[in-house]
This record gives C-alpha cells, sequence and structure tokens, in this order.
C-alpha cells in the first residue's frame, strides 16, 4: 500500500536565477499593466519560486507560479528580481490556491495535502473594457491557504483575488 504523507516540501534550497531566462526559454514577464497594479505571468513550463517584485521602495515576493499561471502584483510598473526555477515535480503535488468573491467576502479553494503559508492576496480591480484600474493588498490574516474551501470576510466586490500561498515559513 502506499504511503499517505503529504510530498509538498516546506522549503526549497537552490540558486536563483533571472526572471526574464527560464533554462527552458521562458520567463515570469509583466502581462498586463495598469493604475499601481500589475499582472504577472508565468511563461516557463518550470515553476518559478520565490519572485520578488519591486516598485519604488517596496517589494513584494509572490511565492509561487506555476507553469502558464498569472498573478496579480499591486505595484506600479514593478521590477522582477531572481527566480528560482523548478521542475513542477519538485513542488510535490502542490496546486495554486484560487479565490472568488462572494457576498460579503471571499472564498478560497486549495486542492493541497497540507496547509500552506498566508503571504497574504492581491486584489486587483478593472474596468467595463477590462482594463487594469487600481487593487489592494490584503494582508496574511485575511487569506486563507488550508486544504479545502473556506470562505473569509472581506470587503471586496468586483474584483479579482489572487492568493500568495507559500510552502512554509520562509
Amino acid at each position: 500500500m502506499l504511503g499517505t504523507g503529504c510530498a509538498i516540501p516546506s522549503r526549497i534550497t537552490a540558486v536563483a536565477g533571472p526572471a526574464d531566462a527560464a533554462p527552458d526559454g521562458g520567463a515570469v514577464r509583466v502581462a498586463e499593466q495598469g493604475a499601481g497594479v500589475a499582472v504577472l505571468e508565468n511563461t516557463s513550463t518550470l515553476a518559478a519560486y520565490r519572485i520578488p517584485a519591486t516598485s519604488g521602495a517596496r517589494t513584494v515576493e509572490v511565492p509561487v507560479l506555476t507553469p502558464g499561471q498569472r498573478i496579480g502584483v499591486v505595484l506600479d510598473r514593478p521590477v522582477l528580481g531572481p527566480v528560482t526555477w523548478l521542475a513542477p515535480e519538485a513542488l510535490g503535488g502542490f496546486t495554486p490556491v484560487t479565490a472568488t468573491v462572494v457576498p460579503g467576502g471571499v472564498r478560497y479553494r486549495s486542492a493541497n495535502c497540507r496547509a500552506l503559508t498566508s503571504r497574504g492576496a492581491a486584489v486587483i480591480r478593472r474596468d467595463a473594457g477590462g482594463r487594469l484600474i487600481g487593487g489592494e493588498q490584503l494582508p496574511p490574516a485575511s487569506v486563507s491557504c488550508a486544504p479545502g474551501e473556506r470562505e473569509v470576510p472581506a470587503a471586496v466586490a468586483a474584483a479579482e483575488v489572487y492568493p500568495y500561498c507559500a510552502l512554509g515559513e520562509e
């Protein structure tokens, strides 16, 4: 009988490289830019781990971006720092936590086998034409990275919510 242990690591030790030069030719790039907000995209077939994004004196670290994944950041014209590129298998079954705005809050869904560490979330707003028009950062205590489905009260209406769920306390 196979073991039932969770294979998602709590930390990964590896050397970071340029965000715009994954070994397979992909990159983490700014896919969309708006007023004080942006959407990043991982165009690589590799997972991007611990992606620093900086704008002025403010830095946000996106914990993990799986291949093809997009995530919001509440930064104006972010500059991306070094990224650790990993084979998706190194994440041990990790899947991104998703979020949906519901009346009175946000519903978080995680198919992961254990709780991840909340680093907060980016809330991104768009106009009727789909252009980014602003956003805000939710604090870690307002975001669920626990397995299953959880609703957390929050005053967020008509927005996209991008949870930042890290593998561990790093």
